[in-house]
C-alpha cells in the first residue's frame, strides 16, 4: 500500500479526533493571543495611571530629616513639600484611615504640575482624594483630624527623646475632593489600588512640626538624576544636614554642633578631617545631664557635665586621664557647694537607657584634678545642646524633660546658678571617659570646638571652614536620596518591579528609619 493511500485512509478514519485537535489548537492560540492583548492593554493602563499620579514629577529628592525649603531653587523647575504618612479621622462619620499619604504643599505644587484650576489649601483647608473621601464618608466641609509623627530631630531612643510624644494633630476642614485629573491620587511610588491622600497647607504643617521654612522632599522635572545629584552636592548648606557652624567671638573658637544634639560618627569624622587640614586645634566635646554630683555626704542635683580634651585646654596633664578613677575638673561654684578640694573623690549619677527600654541609674567615680573659675572655656554655655523642656526653661523648677526628675531636690542656690549661668557645665571629665559612659549608636560627640590659627580673623576662618566642610560632606551618604520616580514607575508598570520605587514615600515620611 502506498504511503499516500495510508495517509488518506487514516485521515478519513480519525477525522473526528483530528478535528478536535485542530479545534483545541485554535482555542489555545486564541487564548494566548487574547492574553497577550489583555497584557498589553493592562500595561498601557498601568503606564497611564503611573504618569497621571506623578504629574510633572520626574525626579524627587527626599531626606530622613528636614532641610531648607530654599534648597529647591537649586533645581530649576522644582517645588518643596513635606511628605509623611499619617492617620486621618472624620469627625462627623467617626470613620478613620491609617497610613494615609499626607502632602503639605502650597501654590508652588500646583504651578509645578500646571494645574491652574486647583488652588492650594490655606488656613484650615484640606483637599482629599476620592478614595479617602469614600473611606471616611467625608465630603466638602467635613471636619477631619490629621495626626502625623513628631518631627523632633532628637532620636526618640536617646535620653532626651520624647518617647511618649510621638504624634502631632491638626484639625482641618475639607474644602474639595480631588479627582484623578486634579492629582487627587498623586503618588511618588507605584502602587495597586486607589491612593488615599490628603493635601494640607505647607505653612500649617511646618508650624505643627516646628520645622518652619523647611521641607523633606523636592519634586523636580526635566533634570536627569546625575544633574540632580550634582546640584544637590553643590547647593546643600550645613543647615540642610542639621549642622550649625558658628563663630563664638567671646571664646575665639568655631563651634560645630547638630540640631539632633549628637554629631554622627561620619559627620564628626569629616568635620575633624577638615579642621586638621586647616591646622586648627580640634577639641571634641560630649555633654550629658547628671542626676547628681556627689562628694561625701553633699550633692548637687541635675547638672550638666562635659567630657572634653582636658590636656588640650591645659587643665590637667595627659596622665590624669588614666591614673586612678579618672580626673574631673569642677568649676569653683560646684567645688564650693560640694566642699571639695583637689584630690577629693567625686561621683556622678546619671541615667542610661537599657536595650529593653528601661531607664537605669549608673554611677561613675572620679577624683578632683583641678578647680576652675567660671571664665573662658569653663563658662561656655554653648557646650550644652538645646534640650527641649530643659534649656528653654526659665527656671529649674519649670523643667519638663522626657525622663523622671524630682524637682523637690532643687535648692534656691541651684536656681540662682541657673538664673546666672543657665546650663553651663559644672564639671568636666576626659573625653575618652565620657564616650565610654555616654556614647551611643547616634554618635560619641555633641559638639566640636575649633581654634583657628592666630593670624586669621575668626569669621573668615569660620566661613572658609564651613565651605571646606561642605565639600567633604556627601548628601547621599548623610540622609538624602535621589529617586528617578518616572523611570521607576514606568518600569514597575511594565512588570519589572523596582524595589527602590516603593521606598520613595517612606524615605520622605520617615525620620531615623521609622514611619508614623
Amino acid at each position: 500500500m502506498k504511503v499516500s493511500t495510508l495517509r488518506r485512509r487514516s485521515l478519513r478514519h480519525y477525522w473526528r479526533t483530528n478535528l478536535a485537535v485542530i479545534g483545541g489548537v485554535a482555542i489555545a492560540v486564541a487564548v494566548l493571543a487574547g492574553a497577550l492583548m489583555v497584557g498589553v492593554s493592562v500595561r498601557a493602563s498601568l503606564r497611564d495611571l503611573v504618569l497621571q499620579r506623578l504629574g510633572n514629577a520626574d525626579r524627587v529628592v527626599v531626606s530622613q530629616g528636614f532641610f531648607r525649603e530654599q534648597l529647591a531653587a537649586a533645581f530649576g523647575q522644582a517645588t518643596p513639600l513635606i511628605v509623611v504618612e499619617g492617620f486621618v479621622a472624620a469627625q462627623e462619620s467617626g470613620r478613620r484611615a491609617s497610613r494615609v499619604q499626607v502632602y503639605a504643599v502650597d501654590d508652588r505644587f500646583w504651578r509645578f504640575h500646571g494645574l491652574d484650576r486647583v488652588t492650594a489649601p490655606a488656613g484650615n483647608d484640606a483637599l482629599i482624594s476620592e478614595a479617602l473621601a469614600e473611606e471616611l464618608a467625608a465630603g466638602g466641609a467635613a471636619s477631619v483630624i490629621v495626626r502625623v509623627e513628631n518631627s523632633s530631630p532628637i532620636p526618640a531612643e536617646s535620653l532626651h527623646g520624647r518617647k511618649e510624644d510621638l504624634g502631632r494633630s491638626l484639625r482641618l476642614t475639607v474644602r474639595q475632593v480631588l479627582g484623578r485629573d486634579d492629582l487627587g491620587e498623586f503618588a511618588l511610588s507605584p502602587r495597586q489600588g486607589s491612593v488615599r491622600a490628603i493635601f494640607v497647607p505647607l505653612a500649617r504643617m511646618q508650624a505643627l512640626l516646628d520645622q518652619r521654612q523647611r521641607a523633606n522632599a523636592i519634586l523636580i522635572k526635566e533634570l536627569d538624576a546625575a544633574d540632580v545629584e550634582r546640584r544637590l552636592r553643590v547647593s546643600a548648606l550645613a543647615d540642610d544636614f542639621g549642622l550649625r557652624v558658628r563663630a563664638l567671638d567671646a571664646l575665639g573658637v568655631i563651634a560645630v554642633d547638630s540640631r539632633s544634639t549628637m554629631l554622627s560618627d561620619a559627620t564628626a569624622a569629616a568635620a575633624i578631617r577638615v579642621a586638621e587640614r586647616s591646622r586648627m586645634v580640634v577639641i571634641p566635646t560630649l555633654t550629658y545631664l547628671a542626676n547628681a554630683i556627689h562628694a561625701g555626704d553633699r550633692e548637687i542635683p541635675y547638672s550638666t557635665v562635659t567630657a572634653i580634651d582636658l590636656p588640650a585646654l591645659g587643665w590637667v596633664g595627659a596622665a590624669a586621664q588614666v591614673d586612678g578613677p579618672g580626673a574631673i575638673v569642677l568649676n569653683d561654684w560646684a567645688a564650693k557647694n560640694l566642699q571639695a578640694a583637689v584630690g577629693d573623690a567625686v561621683s556622678i549619677d546619671y541615667y542610661v537607657w537599657e536595650t529593653e527600654g528601661r531607664l537605669r541609674t549608673q554611677t561613675a567615680q572620679f577624683r578632683v584634678a583641678r578647680i576652675m573659675p567660671i571664665i573662658g572655656p569653663a563658662a561656655d554655655r554653648d557646650l550644652v545642646p538645646e534640650y527641649p523642656g530643659i534649656t528653654d526653661s526659665a527656671r529649674v523648677a519649670d523643667w519638663d524633660p522626657p525622663f523622671p526628675v524630682d524637682l523637690n531636690r532643687v535648692r534656691p542656690i541651684d536656681e540662682e546658678y541657673w538664673n546666672r549661668y543657665r546650663a553651663t557645665p559644672k564639671a568636666f571629665i576626659p573625653i575618652e571617659r565620657g564616650q565610654q559612659l555616654w556614647g551611643s549608636r547616634y554618635g560619641g560627640l555633641t559638639a566640636l570646638r575649633l581654634i583657628p590659627q592666630r593670624d586669621t580673623p575668626l569669621e573668615d576662618a569660620r566661613a572658609r571652614y564651613e565651605k571646606d566642610l561642605l565639600g567633604e560632606l556627601d548628601p547621599l551618604t548623610l540622609g538624602f536620596s535621589v529617586y528617578d520616580v518616572r523611570a521607576q514607575g514606568l518600569a514597575a508598570s511594565s512588570g519589572a518591579t523596582v524595589s527602590a520605587a516603593t521606598s520613595v514615600s517612606g524615605g520622605a515620611a520617615s525620620r531615623h528609619g521609622k514611619s508614623p
